[in-house]
């Protein structure tokens, strides 16, 4: 357990880096004054008053950097880190209230810990890297009555916070998501309409190849505006998926598989009970040249560090429509067709 003090600020500008819309690493700067005003400020609005601090998530990425450092010290308040090693189970003290900076499979380790967290005077769990797993539905729900709350914290390394909600054990009854003080929301057309996430910030981070932040950020998210505070998320409008808060572009995946591979391939978004989101790596072996080993023997030259998909599936051929969308009961008939062979 560490106590932060003041970092000698250095540089003018913290450099973090995303996946981007095209997979490719992209580097986004922020300055400390950013940083600072969204970790006071989410600290105020959401957070509220904390002992310490257990953090999961790494600091070279914005919400670890803002949650994990940033706000404790600004506060003086002592840090658990716990990112080098994301299943051990944090320390609690009985008489302090904590934060909990959670990745997706953190509730896996929190659900071990549900009568010691019943106990604590008060516990803010901030997850902000995915969507809610079945363990986090279940902490919550067996924690609702005492101390505890978990918050949803909705956002990107572009755009830093934009939003938050109180997190819900039922998806169908999860609640619109509220901007943080001081986004706005851009719409493109009428305000019940589906679009796509528009929003201006003071908070928006400067691509490092421009001189200053864009005025207005629009992400790769579908949504349909509730009022000019409040929006219902409906998905992604790209092939970006976040694999325990890292951000992959599966169709980049796709494309460079296929290249190392010399077959064609397809990748597909899941939900992963312990990691919120996922994907399957599917791979045209109709000439029966290629194994599963040899593929994965081969995948980290396509990665380039990006997350390994959860499964292989060989296929006699990628269907896809006359436009090139894949068609997916013909390539979940196929997998199947093959498991049943090999069984």
């Amino acid at each position: 357990m560490t106590v932060p003090r003041e970092k000698p600020q250095g540089d003018a500008e913290v450099g973090f880096h995303t996946s981007g819309h095209t997979g490719k690493p992209t580097l986004w700067l922020r300055t400390h004054d950013q940083l600072r005003t969204e970790a006071q400020m989410i600290g105020d609005v959401i957070i509220g008053t904390v002992d310490r601090v257990v953090t999961f998530a790494p600091a070279e990425h914005l919400f670890g950097r803002l949650f994990g450092d940033v706000l404790p010290r600004l506060r003086g308040i002592p840090v658990q880190d716990l990112h080098t090693d994301p299943t051990q189970a944090p320390d609690l003290i009985k008489t302090a209230r904590t934060l909990l900076v959670c990745l997706p499979s953190t509730w896996a380790v929190l659900q071990r810990m549900i009568p010691r967290l019943r106990e604590l005077p008060g516990t803010v769990a901030l997850h902000g890297t995915g969507p809610v797993t079945p363990a986090a539905a279940r902490v919550v729900s067996q924690l609702r009555g005492s101390g505890f709350r978990a918050v949803e914290l909705f956002g990107s390394t572009e755009s830093g916070g934009i939003a938050y909600r109180e997190m819900s054990t039922d998806p169908a009854q999860a609640r619109p998501w509220r901007l943080l003080p001081d986004v706005r929301l851009v719409t493109d057309g009428p305000a019940s309409e589906l679009q796509t996430l528009h929003v201006r910030s003071p908070r928006l981070a400067r691509p490092a190849n421009a001189p200053t932040p864009p005025p207005s950020l629009r992400l790769p998210d579908l949504i349909r505006p509730v009022d000019a505070r409040h929006f219902d998320h409906v998905g992604r409008s790209t092939g970006l998926v976040k694999v325990n808060g890292r951000r992959c572009d599966i169709d980049a995946v796709a494309a460079d598989a296929s290249r190392v591979l010399g077959t064609e391939v397809a990748c597909l978004a899941m939900r992963d009970p312990l990691r919120g989101e996922h994907y399957e790596l599917y791979y045209d072996d109709l000439a029966g040249t290629l194994t599963d080993e040899t593929v994965w023997h081969r995948l980290p030259g396509a990665l380039a560090g990006r997350p390994v998909p959860r499964t292989l599936h060989a296929v006699p051929g990628i269907p896809r429509t006359a436009t090139g969308k894949l068609k997916l009961d013909q390539l979940h008939a196929a997998t199947a067709q093959r498991s049943a062979v090999r069984a």
